[in-house]
């Protein structure tokens, strides 16, 4: 964790860029301007929850459909807002197939109207009331659903390892899973902003901060101006065997 740092030394480092003095524990203090700038904290991290999406809160999901049950299943606790085209019918019936979806309001409807789909082996998605569902019900196979999707624990309870993830500031000690300089720069900017100050360095310093962070926060791939293909292909296994080559 030592890319990361605690909430504490974050608030405290945006304070003194503000111009106020650093105190032993930004979420004990009594100081209005520390108490908006807790609050401020936690606005920051939901709104670069939603600004891109973090490598580090990329994750996957998954769950096995069993037969006959209403085809409705929970989603992860906590869950932000799934990876698009990340849905997958791991196996099955000649699988694996994307999930279709997701499904609007008006679509579930007529699926759910009609039902066209019975004996198909391809399943229709559709978000809502915390849970994904699935149509068809499962009626004749278990089915491995897969699919990613952005957690919204954007901090962690502390620095040692394995600590749980949460999706807010509730102490000092608690890591921010943010680059520190951009944090620091969002939670200056939002601070001025609140307080009806000037911000047109503090917002140019916090973009200019964004841009490079996400521009690092992934491997990009290479690209060749030529027509040769450098790099290797994916081989189908069923069709290449996987060892006797030469032989």
């Amino acid at each position: 964790m030592a890319r990361y740092q605690a909430a504490g030394d974050l608030i405290n480092r945006a304070a003194v860029s503000v111009g106020l003095n650093k105190v032993a524990d930004p979420f004990a203090s009594v100081d209005p301007a520390y108490v908006q700038l807790v609050e401020l904290s936690n606005q920051l991290g939901e709104d670069l929850l939603n600004k891109y999406q973090w490598e580090i809160l990329n994750k996957e999901y998954g769950f096995t459909t069993q037969v006959g049950d209403e085809g409705d299943y929970d989603l992860p606790l906590d869950f932000g807002y799934m990876i698009d085209q990340t849905g997958w019918q791991m196996s099955g019936p000649n699988g694996p197939y994307p999930l279709l979806g997701p499904a609007t309001s008006q679509i579930w409807s007529y699926l759910q109207a009609r039902k066209i789909y019975n004996v198909t082996i391809f399943a229709y998605f559709w978000q809502n009331q915390n849970k994904i569902k699935l149509f068809p019900r499962p009626i004749r196979y278990e089915v491995p659903i897969t699919f990613r999707y952005m957690s919204n624990d954007w901090a962690l309870t502390d620095s040692t390892p394995g600590s749980a993830g949460q999706p807010s500031l509730t102490g000092p000690g608690n890591v921010v899973l943010y680059d520190p300089l951009l944090f620091v720069r969002g939670l200056k900017l939002s601070f001025l902003q609140a307080k009806g100050f000037d911000t047109t360095k503090a917002e140019d310093d916090f973009y200019l901060t964004f841009d490079s962070v996400t521009g690092h926060d992934r491997p990009a791939p290479v690209l060749s101006a030529t027509r040769r293909f450098w790099f290797y292909k994916f081989l189908d296994g069923d069709n290449v065997p996987q060892t006797g080559y030469g032989n």
